[in-house]
Formats: structure tokens, sequence, C-alpha cells
């Protein structure tokens, strides 16, 4: 059996289905020895049949409960060696114990006996369990088999031997207020619940009074525990130190208070920005087990959608708050007039709050409660728009913290909430930073991940799995630990407490406040902190100041004596595209300085010197060079589009002046080509694949195409995708500007100017792979793949000559170009 098949729960999930697949009650199993917790839920199904119940659910619940006690009142006792009873709880479980990684089984299938080696497993499961004892299955043990709950210690998830212990010691004293805990090492919720519990039964309530929920009640009895009088509170201390461990601040935990105990208290609070003291008191215990801690404690930081008026200002300097955090902007804000904003911050506010010596700090939060919300498209917008808020409100540099209010599970954070704060990354500029604010595992993971550098915790939400049963960030600067609704009868307000790791703001910027993407340049100065469309703006505008000079913009076209020679006027936006496309045109890409040089047009040398000779222009380029340079990064857009600057002005110049070459060769049709070729080598390297699904899974893909399926099964020696998501972004955008300009009266910046027009319109931007479609005269897919194809064909053996490096005879078209173009269709519509 392949080696990730569990061959002994294969043949528990083949009984389970053998046994009852024929009762209507039952619904199968998958046979595949992997499904772990499928097969405790049909386990759990199969007991509950033999008990009578008429609707098995996924859950042991009271109606499973009562019938269980009243059949076996003093738990299911092993049998006596021999015996030649059978029965199906006793198949159900050796199942179960199998499906705990515990050995229960007598010969090579399950039995339906309960002889020495099901007992051995179930005296192996108390003692993990921490319990000890003999083989009889009491209900708790029962419980514990049919639910997802792991008693051995989960090293790969990190689970300690240290808290093993403890939740161990949590089963042995006190499992009538707990029930049994899981011994897996791993501090959670379920963990947290039972220190809680625990703590409860210190403080003298019954077992059905210790609920796990830390109330007023519990608030109401907590005992301060200090050097003086821990010897009394031996108990008191094992829960402090162990707590403190499960919260990182300790190693080992004590029943005795020593030196360790007192660092590790003192480190805690230091570590949650509570009032320090030398005792486990209430702000302590309280931080120790619940998210929120302590709602009464001091909180000098608060954050509110109320707008700070000289009044609120006011009452919160009285209250002793002088740092709020308010948000950047709210969805529809555009349409508002200032006072109807519900949210936002209004014009003059941010002047006001620091008037009256308050700090402030930027949240930027729209439409963040459910996981679709989250995509690298948003992402990407959402910098632009946070940008180009704090610039136009005056906000220096700073964190921007960006809000996932949504309890999204681990495995959501992996697909949805990290690429979105990657894309989040890599779009904010100006100098601004990538701040989070949600719950303390997605904090942790986003910033562990390098794509926020502070946290923002949503402790209040203390429901929320990523809260309960997980340490603070460590780069923690804010913490929202309450609400107060109605504050003073007029605002709402939530209390927040601030580590001071990172300053909170404190001025209000008196530079020209315009957006880096939006309708207005960044006119300024400030090359190091501009986005690329403001970069080629004051190329531009260089450019044009040296043309005047007589230094550029003029190419000789006819020579003799100096009365003799005439100049042709080269538009400053031509000139512009020229030098950005300086990597291809100097022999980049698939063509050689010749080639190229016939399918767009020669570097301008003499032009391109002066500009980066010129001390001005040089500032610009050395910041352009991240974009067009031979070590460049793309660009992206408000629709998550990812652009490859220097790819797109090649195409551009394609466009311009093909004639020997197809304009298209330069953009789509030598992307496809290659892309083609691609297609090929990975087939060729891999008998068993299918060109028309290589091709799918290839042609557009974004950087990750190697771990798409089936590529990601695949030999992909040698191979590459050159025909990507960056370049049909790229080569779409080309024919779209191109057409824009050449219907554009002529000025100095206008390049830049139907760039920033075109990478604002989302309209213009949803079509901008449809353009490649629609230059061949293609409106469907269903006629596009063939209209590629077509066009390729037409000038295949041309280009076969131009592009040695396509390396694939068109008599290969039908087995791979037929393919990728298809392919590349499926991808436009």
């Amino acid at each position: 059996m392949a080696n990730n098949i569990d061959e002994w729960l294969l043949k528990t999930q083949q009984w389970l289905n053998r046994t009852y697949g024929n009762d209507s009650r039952f619904d199968e199993v998958p046979e595949d020895g992997v499904s772990r917790a499928a097969t405790v839920y049909g386990l759990l199904h199969a007991l509950q049949i033999e008990l009578g119940v008429q609707q098995p659910a996924d859950a042991f619940g009271p109606s499973t409960q009562s019938r269980f006690a009243a059949r076996w009142p003093a738990g299911i006792k092993q049998q006596s060696d021999g015996a030649q009873e059978t029965s199906n709880v006793y198949a159900i479980i050796q199942g179960t114990l199998w499906c705990k990684g515990y050995a229960a089984y007598e010969s090579d299938d399950i039995t339906q006996h309960f002889y020495g080696p099901t007992g051995s497993a179930i005296r192996e499961l108390k003692a993990d369990m921490g319990i000890g004892g003999d083989s009889t299955v009491t209900m708790d043990i029962m419980m514990a088999l049919l639910s997802m709950q792991q008693f051995k210690l989960m090293l790969a998830y990190g689970g300690k031997s240290v808290i093993r212990q403890a939740q161990q010691q949590i089963n042995l004293t006190y499992r009538d207020y707990t029930g049994l805990v899981p011994t897996d090492g791993l501090y959670g919720r379920e963990m947290n619940t039972a220190l809680i519990q625990v703590l409860q039964a210190l403080e003298g309530f019954t077992p059905d009074e210790a609920t796990g929920n830390f109330g007023n009640g519990t608030r109401s009895r907590l005992k301060t525990i200090m050097p003086s009088n821990a010897g009394q509170y031996s108990a008191w201390v094992w829960l402090a130190t162990v707590a403190l461990v499960c919260n990182g601040q300790m190693d080992m935990f004590y029943d005795e208070w020593n030196s360790q105990v007192s660092e590790a208290v003192m480190a805690f609070q230091n570590a949650y920005a509570l009032p320090m003291s030398e005792s486990v008191d209430a702000y302590t215990w309280m931080s120790l087990l619940t998210s929120c801690g302590n709602p009464n404690r001091p909180a000098v930081a608060c954050d509110t959608r109320f707008e700070i008026t000289d009044e609120f200002a006011n009452q919160l300097k009285a209250d002793g708050y002088w740092v709020v955090g308010r948000y950047l902007t709210e969805p529809g804000q555009e349409d508002l007039e200032p006072e109807d904003y519900f949210k936002a911050i209004r014009p003059g506010e941010l002047e006001r709050i620091v008037q009256h010596g308050l700090q402030y700090f930027p949240i930027f939060q729209e439409y963040s409660t459910k996981l679709a919300y989250f995509t690298a498209e948003n992402g990407a917008r959402h910098a632009h728009e946070a940008v180009a808020a704090a610039r136009r409100l005056g906000i220096p540099k700073t964190v921007i913290y960006f809000a996932v209010d949504y309890d999204a599970t681990d495995p959501e954070v992996t697909s949805s909430i990290i690429p979105y704060f990657r894309a989040i990354s890599e779009n904010v500029i100006g100098g601004y930073q990538v701040g989070i604010y949600a719950s303390r595992n997605i904090c942790t993971r986003v910033c562990e991940a390098g794509y926020a550098v502070s946290s923002f915790v949503s402790d209040m939400s203390t429901g929320f799995s990523g809260n309960l049963g997980f340490p603070i960030p460590d780069n923690w600067n804010y913490d929202q630990f309450t609400e107060i609704s109605g504050y003073h009868d007029k605002w709402d307000l939530d209390r927040v407490a601030y580590s001071k790791t990172l300053p909170a703001v404190n001025s209000v910027s008196t530079e020209q406040k315009t957006p880096l993407f939006g309708a207005v340049v960044d006119m300024g100065t400030d090359y190091a902190n501009m986005n690329v469309v403001s970069l080629i703006w004051h190329l531009e505008k260089r450019f044009d100041e040296l043309r005047a000079e007589g230094k550029v913009g003029q190419d000789v076209i006819a020579a003799g004596t100096p009365a003799q020679v005439t100049y042709k006027y080269v538009p400053t936006y031509r000139a512009i595209l020229n030098y950005l496309a300086k990597a291809y045109l100097l022999g980049g890409g698939s063509l050689g300085v010749a080639q190229w040089a016939v399918a767009a047009e020669n570097y301008r040398t003499a032009d391109n010197n002066t500009l980066e000779k010129d001390p001005q222009a040089k500032q610009i380029i050395d910041q352009l060079d991240v974009y067009v340079g031979d070590s460049r990064k793309n660009f992206s857009d408000i629709s998550g589009g990812q652009v490859d600057l220097a790819h797109l002005a090649a195409t551009c110049l394609g466009y311009f002046n093909g004639t020997t070459i197809p304009s298209c060769w330069t953009g789509w049709a030598g992307d496809l080509a290659t892309g083609a070729k691609n297609v090929g080598q990975i087939c060729q390297k891999n008998d068993s694949a299918d060109a028309d699904v290589v091709a799918r899974a290839l042609i557009g893909a974004k950087d990750n195409w190697y771990a798409i399926k089936p590529l990601a099964d695949m030999d992909l020696s040698g191979a590459a995708n050159e025909c990507n998501f960056s370049d049909m972004c790229s080569d779409g955008d080309a024919i779209r500007l191109v057409e824009i300009l050449k219907g554009a009266t002529e000025s100095t910046h206008v390049l830049s100017d139907t760039m920033l027009a075109y990478y604002n319109n989302r309209s213009e931007l949803a079509n901008r792979f449809k353009q490649m479609a629609w230059s061949v005269g293609a409106v469907t897919q269903s006629t596009a793949g063939q209209a590629f194809f077509d066009a390729l064909k037409a000038n295949w053996p041309l280009l076969a000559m131009l592009y040695p490096a396509l390396s694939i005879r068109f008599d290969y078209a039908d087995k791979y170009v037929l393919p990728a173009c298809q392919a590349l269709s499926e991808f436009i519509f």
C-alpha cells in the first residue's frame, strides 16, 4: 500500500461499511486509509445505532450518554481470555483505538472481541491521559475515543512535553470539573477553558458551576498570590505557573513560589503592558486566562468611529486617554459629504487631535468580515487606497493597520489572509508600513510571514478561535480589549492597551496632500517615495527641459554640411518609452539588439546617455530602475494586476513601429509562442502529460505556476513560464495604451496622464485581457483560440528565423501551439 495509507484505518473503514452499510441510518465512510475524522464520526454513528439511536449525530450528546449509562453503568469490561461472545461494540472500541494511534487488534483484522491487546491499548491510553487504571471503558473514556482529541504528544505540531504534563495533571486531579482534556502538549482553546475550570475549582465552585467562562463570579473570587502568601496556596501557584508556561514566559511549572516565578510574573506584566507588581493579581490572572484581560485595567489608547470634536478630545484627555485610532476611509465615501461620514476621518480632524495634545494611529477597514473579501486583488487596491487617503489627510510616514475582522482558521490564513497581506505589502509605498488588526493567531502568522511589522490585536473578540489559547504576538503595539457603548452617553469607544513599541502619530504633514495613486500625480521631489507613474511624470518633465536646452529629442535624418542637416522631432512619450524599454532594446528577453531593432526600434543611445548623466534625471532614473532594470519587479494596479514596465514599454514600441514584424510579436504573440515552447518542453519531459492540461495550468499563471496541479507532480527541470500573468497584463495594457496615445494630443505628460487614468479605471482594466482577443477580431472564447492560432501560423516561418530560441517546429503546432492558443482564450474569457 502507498506510504500515506494507514492499513488498520482502512480495515476499520471497510468493517464499518461492511457491517452498517445496509442500515439507512449509516452514511458510508471513505475506504482510503486516510480520512481519520470521517472514520471517527462513522464509529460514533455505529455506536449510536448499537444503542438504538434513530438519528445518529456527530456528537456524543445527552441521548447517547443516557443510553450508554443505562446499558453499561460500570463501563464496558474486558472479556476473559478465550471468551466466545462477539460484539460490534468491541469492534467499535478497537477501531477508535486505532484512530487514536493505539494497536488494539489480536489478528489481521477487527475481531469483535475485547481481549488482551485491546485491554492493553486502553491501559496505555489511560496512562497517556495521566489517569492510569484498568482496561474498563467508562463513558468518559468512550467519549474521548469518539472525539478528535489526541492523547499522544504532538511534537510535529508544536506540542510541548511540559504542557502535556500539565494536561495529565489536570486529568488526574480535576477530571470532575474539566472532563478528559487532550494530552497532546498543545495549548489551545480546550486547554484554556480547562485552566479556567481549574481556577473555578480552586475558588470553590462545584463541577456543575465551573463552566469555563470567566465571568463576574470568577473575577470576584480571585486571590492575589505573592511571595508572602504563596505557601498557603500551592495549587494556585501551580495554576499560575502553568498559565505562564502556556503564554511562553516559563519553561516549567511549580507549586511553590521561587525566583523564576517572580521573574516570569514581572516579564508577563511587562509584555502585556499591565501594572507592574511582584504578584499574580486580578489584572495578571485575567490576562493569563482570557484574551481580553481585565476590562477595567488602565488604558491610555482607544479607537472609535466617531469624529474627534473639541468636546470629545477634551473628554478623552480628562479620562486619561492620549492615543486614538481613527479610520482612513469607508465604503462609498466618495459619494458622501464629510458631515455624513459614518467612520472616516473628516477634514481638519487630525489637526484638531494634535492641537489638543493627543496622538493618533490610522486604521484601514472595509468589508473585512467575510473570507471572500480577502484576495490579492483587494489587497493591492486597499494598499493604494490607504496610501492615497493617508497622503490626502497629511499623515506622515507611519504604520497603517489593515483590518481582518473575521475568525479565519489556519488553512484560511494560508489560502486567503496571507496572499491579501502579501499584496498589501507589495503595494504600500510612500514610506508607510503595514500593520495588521486581527486575532492573535492571524497577527502572528502574517507578521512571521514578513507581510506586517506591527500588530493591533482584536482581543475584545473573545469568541474568535484565533485568540483563546494563543499568546499575544511579540510585536503587538495596540491591544483592543473592551468596548464602551455610550461613552459619556454620546460616543462609542473601544479601550486599547498600548505597548509603546512603535510611536503613535503626533503631527499632520503640511506638505502637498496628494495621493500617490489617484487623480493627482505627486509633484514633489521625494523621488524615493513615489510610485511608478509619478516617476514617469518627472522624467517626462526633465526630458522636455533638456529638450529646450537642445540636448535631447531630435534625430538627425539627413547629413552633409551643417546647413544641410535636418532633424526629426521625437515625441516625449516615445522617447520615454524607449528608455523604459532599455532592458529589452539592449538585448533582453528572447531577442538580441538587432532583432529588437527590427521588432520595435533602436535604443536611443545619445538621448538616454544624456538622461543618465544629468544629475536631476539620474535621481529619477535611480528610483525607476527597480521597475525597468535587469533585476526589476512588477508594479501592481488597483485590480490586482502585475505589470512588467519594461515589457509594457517594449510592447508599446512594437505596436507603434511594427512594419516588417507584426506588432503583436513584441506582445502577446511572442509570449504565446514561447508559452507553447514551454508547454512542449514540459510534455517532452513527462510522457503521460496532456498538452491541453499543461497549457491550461501554465498560460497566464502567476508566480507559483510550478505548484499548480498537475504541474506540481511533473518533472519541471529546466522549465519556465514565459507566457505568465504579468506578461498577459503587460501585453493587453500595451494594446489599449497605444490606441489611446495614437489619438491623444502630444504634450509633455501625455504618457503619464494616460497611464494614471488607465490604471485607476476599473472598467478599462476589466477588459485588459480581452484587448488581445479583440486585436485579432475575436469576441468570444470559442473564436479566440483559433484566431490566435491563425495569427501565429501566418507568420511562423518569418518568426522562426527571428526567434530561434522558440526551438519548436510548426509541424508541432497541433500538438503544442494549438493547446496554448486555446488555453489563452480560456484565460481571457
